[in-house]
């Protein structure tokens, strides 16, 4: 099986995109995934595997459908940074009507977007949830976090409460220890959650962010969901202002932008960054 794709970055997170109509019509993708993203593929290797189609859904007009998995096959969770790439390659191949008004659906749930200067903006639902100044036993003691659900869980620690860490700067924390004790807690069961681990920059011009995501059970070079779910907490106990800039592990930056109502809920949310093609081929597949 011949299968035409492309390798994408958002913000250095990558990803294998290929058009859904280049696939066998009976293809598991979930089995798919995880050989479109070997390392052991002439593209090197990606953290995530998203099918591109045609929208047929006539009661909710879409540009297209986008199905996204993890590296290891797991589905049914949104993914920021893939979904900026998912909008530049419909975009590219013909799926969007209009750039500055684009529909899409993923998991179920039904996305705007729109092409802009900086890249691609997506703008996403409320979260589902937000649960601050919450504690679990890590490391045989009790550490602060918190956690947003924006179509992905996350927890969120602040490099300043990480119990037993005497550490002044992000890049010195060892998140592939820290990142699989926090995913894996039992405070997440039965699906775990990503990790993100947050400082606010000096000069309180945004946050900067490492993310130990789910699926790939590593550091990625950056997370978009994360990027949001950090930025909420970030503006809460930082006191920044949206849209929040976020600089990820691969040194990008993201925008994050939403708004709090009277009752102090987050609204009108949106991911805004980079969604480049790094390169395109075809892979040969048993």
């Amino acid at each position: 099986m011949i299968v035409p794709f492309q390798k994408m970055s958002g913000a250095g997170n990558t990803f294998i995109v290929a058009d859904n109509r280049w696939l066998p019509d009976d293809a598991d993708l979930a089995i798919l995934a995880p050989l479109m993203c070997s390392e052991q593929q002439g593209h090197g290797g990606a953290d995530g595997f998203m099918a591109i189609g045609p929208a047929n859904d006539a009661s909710h007009p879409m540009d297209f459908t986008m199905a996204y998995f993890n590296r290891d096959g797991s589905t049914g969770m949104m993914c920021g940074n893939g979904g900026r790439c998912a909008v530049r390659f419909a975009a590219d191949h013909g799926f969007v009507a209009n750039p500055d008004s684009i529909a899409f659906s993923n998991a179920g749930v039904i996305y705007r977007a729109q092409l802009t200067e900086r890249g691609v903006l997506v703008r996403f639902p409320n979260p589902r949830l937000v649960r601050l100044h919450q504690s679990f036993a890590l490391f045989g003691t009790n550490q602060p976090y918190y956690f947003v659900d924006v179509g992905t869980p996350h927890a969120i620690l602040l490099i300043e409460d990480l119990a037993g860490e005497q550490r002044t700067h992000l890049s010195e924390l060892d998140v592939a220890t820290w990142g699989e004790a926090v995913r894996h807690h039992e405070a997440f069961w039965p699906g775990g959650a990503n990790a993100n681990f947050v400082q606010a920059k000096g000069d309180r011009s945004g946050i900067l962010l490492r993310t130990f995501e789910r699926g790939v059970e590593a550091e990625t070079g950056a997370c978009g969901t994360g990027a949001i779910a950090s930025a909420i907490v970030a503006a809460r106990q930082y006191g920044l202002p949206a849209p929040v800039a976020v600089t990820t592990t691969s040194g990008a930056t993201l925008r994050v932008g939403f708004d709090v109502d009277e009752a102090g809920e987050i609204q009108n949310v949106f991911l805004e960054g980079d969604a480049t093609v790094v390169l395109s081929g075809e892979l040969e597949l048993a």
